[in-house]
């Protein structure tokens, strides 16, 4: 009653009342950003992101080559850190970054419980994670140790941006702690292990992740170190134990005694001018209603479904579905909801009706290829002519952007499923998505599957590798650790006994910062 009240009279006095934020989307080359905010915010954050990555290219020398819009970053930034963890179901979480084929993702919060100099901001878990991409995208095949991957990404996170100039390699404060403590992790450790195992415990993961920006800071500013770090790195690609070849480091006991030294120093840091940083413009537009209206379902679909939560999002789905039946966006995100719950006639009907909205929708093309293949599975279809029609969607999606890989391994996987002779078309596709897609761990063992069947071990390497030395890479990681281990020792009947339990095997490939 007294909102009303209130309302009324600021209307009769000519006050002005508080505009209640919208969802926009910012697209630009390399992200597309969802908020519900201000359009002047949503676009400085995008800016922000593009200068990000104009400054990474630009600081190692590396060109900007064209790629499929389908593989942006789709940034999704929630309210706060409470919305973002009750989304992603994890009380630890302050950001995920999730390295998927179909369209890698991003999600964060606006604002986070920490203030202060100390605080972890929603910029530096963004950025941390952005830098996983950037590095998986671009050396993806890569055997970079944990320790690594995570100082990378924290060297990168600290960007500061000012009105003229971004500063590279500001100390991470919030893991001030983690920075000089060489006892709860001392170096020998921090070599070998991953801040995803177990044997660590919530303080030593802190100090995990300080240690490693520190290291990574010494090793790559510093004019004497870095000949060491592209020494060692070399090695790790020659293949054999990892652990042996952190030897090239140097003892570490030492390393960790000159490491504690090196961070009582003014540290350097880099320069870069904002004209030298030249972007592209950020297009930002409001959502439109339908949009707006199925966002609660985008963003849950997109975080995983599993088949506790999946019915849930798929009922949310249609019911709002039923208000918006020409809404190429939301019947998309119907299909999407209904695939997740395996009532596939449910969603081919939904993505069909995307189709006649926008008849080049890309995910409506694969979810009616995906939705029939589920049914043609489901009733154990043999007729070579209904899983043809089901490819045909496939190549229909890949007629619309042969760069995007979603489409080849849909298709590779539909003529698997068919039980029909395999294509060495669709072998190549299946390699080519990978050079299109090395970030994502679950294509990256289809790959490797696929190689091994073959006998092609050598060819597997490089798709085990992204997997085995991802730092959450969990039990996927693990497996292809052993596998690339009976690799180098020409263990072919270990490699076979194996070669069943891969092949198929996919995960989120969820990447979160804690």
């Amino acid at each position: 009653m007294m909102r009303r009240l209130w309302a009324a009279v600021a209307l009769a006095l000519g006050v002005a009342t508080p505009a209640a934020a919208t969802w926009q989307q910012a697209s630009s080359r390399h992200f597309v950003v969802y908020s519900e905010d201000e359009p002047d915010k949503v676009t400085e954050f995008a800016t922000r992101l593009e200068r990000f990555d104009k400054a990474m290219r630009v600081m190692r020398g590396l060109e900007d080559p064209a790629f499929s819009p389908t593989q942006r970053v789709h940034v999704f930034v929630v309210k706060d850190i409470g919305a973002l963890q009750k989304l992603l179901g994890d009380r630890d979480m302050a950001g995920v970054y999730m390295p998927r084929l179909s369209g890698p993702v991003a999600f964060v919060p606006r604002m986070t419980n920490d203030t202060g100099k100390l605080a972890l901001t929603p910029q530096a878990v963004l950025l941390h994670e952005y830098a996983h991409h950037f590095m998986f995208s671009l050396w993806g095949d890569r055997p970079f140790p944990a320790w690594f991957v995570e100082g990378f990404a924290e060297f990168n996170a600290t960007m500061v941006f000012e009105p003229e100039r971004l500063i590279i390699g500001a100390p991470p404060l919030y893991r001030a702690y983690g920075l000089i403590d060489d006892q709860m992790l001392p170096m020998r450790d921090l070599l070998t292990m991953s801040p995803s195992d177990k044997r660590l415990d919530p303080n030593q993961k802190q100090v995990f992740y300080g240690r490693s920006w520190l290291l990574t800071h010494y090793l790559l500013l510093n004019n004497e170190r870095r000949p060491q770090l592209a020494a060692y790195l070399k090695a790790l690609e020659e293949g054999g134990d990892p652990k042996s070849k952190a030897a090239l480091l140097g003892d570490p006991r030492k390393l960790d005694s000159a490491l504690n030294n090196y961070a009582r120093k003014a540290l350097p840091l880099l320069g870069l001018k904002i004209e030298a940083l030249p972007i592209e413009p950020v297009k930002t537009r409001a959502l439109t209603p339908g949009e707006a209206a199925i966002m609660p379902v985008v963003l849950r679909s997109t975080r995983g479904v599993n088949a506790k939560t999946a019915p849930a999002v798929a009922i949310a789905a249609r019911k709002i579905a039923a208000d918006w039946p020409n809404d190429p966006a939301v019947q998309v995100a119907l299909a999407e909801a209904e695939y997740d719950t395996g009532a596939y006639a449910a969603a081919d009907a939904a993505a069909a009706r995307a189709l006649a909205a926008d008849p080049k929708s890309r995910k409506a093309l694969i979810y009616r290829g995906m939705a029939q293949a589920g049914l043609a599975e489901k009733e154990h279809v043999t007729d070579a002519a209904r899983w043809k029609a089901v490819r045909q969607w496939f190549i229909t999606a890949n007629h619309l952007d042969a760069e995007d890989p979603w489409p080849l391994v849909a298709y590779y996987q539909a003529l698997r499923s068919s039980g029909g002779p395999m294509s060495p078309n669709a072998e190549k596709g299946l390699d080519y998505a990978f050079s299109l897609a090395p970030f994502d761990t679950g294509l990256a063992m289809q790959v490797a599957a696929m190689h091994i069947r073959k006998k092609d071990y050598s060819a597997a390497i490089p798709a085990l590798r992204r997997v085995a030395y991802d730092p959450h890479g969990g039990a996927l990681g693990t497996m292809a650790g052993v596998v690339l281990a009976a690799i180098d020792g020409k263990d072919k009947t270990a490699i076979d006994a194996i070669a069943a339990t891969l092949d198929g095997k996919q995960e989120d490939g969820d990447d979160g910062e804690k």
